[in-house]
């Protein structure tokens, strides 16, 4: 009798072990289960966050050239039609957006920069809108004659990039080459307050594989003519580089010794908390985008840039 007494027992114990080791393994399982979920919730979290930071904490600076009232093949990066700047024009306004000068995003970045010296990181870019940046480089006469009246009726603001020596009445023309606009035409617009002109130096000469002194003589000369010509200069030394032609020794002798802001390139990005003032990114505009393809562009070189951080 005792043996069947102590094996029932047995049973019964062996019985209860099993369960508890099996409510345990259950109880391991939904705490990993719980961990799990509450890790892929906070990556959610943080992607979530990051990409709308990504919707917001950055600026981008478009880059344009020379605008045609005739069509221009889809895909060029030099020429644009009229009529589709102004669908840019329309369709950045209706997004929300306001167009600053690029003495105004050298006021942003300065700002982040003292922020990170105080170990101040947010706002990121202590914005207080949703702004962008119109470039032009060249200095064609269509910027004057076709972009700027567009410019004024939507009350938009854009920075444009000349090259000095071209510049004048007395400069000769090759067959391939666009005239320009002249002093008189910058100054116009200047005094309009709805343009900004910076140097794109004065014979347009790439950067790469220049010394530095040769390099320097074409930017000061562009910078003296610049003086010379016009009424007045924006508060903010920018250099934009031919054909985004540079090294990164350039940028920092440029900085060190003719006390450029900001250096234009053509590197596609848009400016944020990281951003070099050294290397400023742009978004080159191509012909054939409707203003809905501009602001989806827009878009995705935004996630670019911060998916390389």
């Amino acid at each position: 009798m005792k043996k069947y007494v102590c094996m029932a027992v047995m049973i019964v114990l062996s019985l209860i072990n099993m369960t508890s080791n099996a409510f345990a393994k259950e109880n391991d399982d939904i705490q990993k289960n719980n961990i799990v979920q509450q890790t892929e919730e906070k990556k959610e979290i943080e992607q979530t966050e990051k990409n709308d930071i990504a919707k917001q904490d950055y600026i981008p600076v478009l880059m344009y050239h020379h605008f045609r009232e005739e069509e221009v093949p889809a895909g060029d990066g030099a020429n644009i039609n009229i009529e589709e700047f102004e669908q840019h024009l329309k369709a950045l306004t209706e997004a929300g957006y306001t167009t600053i000068f690029l003495n105004d995003l050298n006021h942003v970045m300065k700002q982040v920069q003292e922020g990170k010296e105080m170990g101040i990181t947010q706002p990121e870019l202590h914005m207080n809108g949703k702004y962008i940046v119109i470039t032009i480089d060249d200095g064609y006469r269509s910027n004057y004659e076709l972009a700027y009246p567009l410019l004024k009726k939507y009350n938009m603001k854009a920075c444009i990039s000349v090259i000095t020596s071209r510049i004048h009445h007395g400069y000769i023309y090759t067959e391939k080459e666009i005239d320009k606009m002249s002093w008189e035409n910058l100054n116009e617009m200047q005094q309009s307050g709805l343009i900004e002109i910076f140097s794109h130096t004065y014979d347009h000469k790439p950067v790469e594989n220049r010394v530095y002194e040769d390099v320097r003589c074409s930017v000061t000369k562009g910078e003296e003519m610049l003086d010379k010509e016009l009424e007045v200069r924006s508060p903010v030394n920018v250099l934009t580089y031919p054909n985004g032609s540079y090294t990164e020794n350039m940028t920092v002798l440029m900085r060190a010794y003719m006390g450029y802001d900001l250096q234009l390139t053509t590197n596609s990005g848009v400016v944020n908390r990281h951003t070099s003032i050294l290397e400023i990114p742009r978004i080159t505009v191509n012909s054939g985008w409707s203003g809905e393809q501009l602001l989806q562009k827009i878009e995705q070189t935004a996630q670019k840039t911060f998916q390389k951080e």
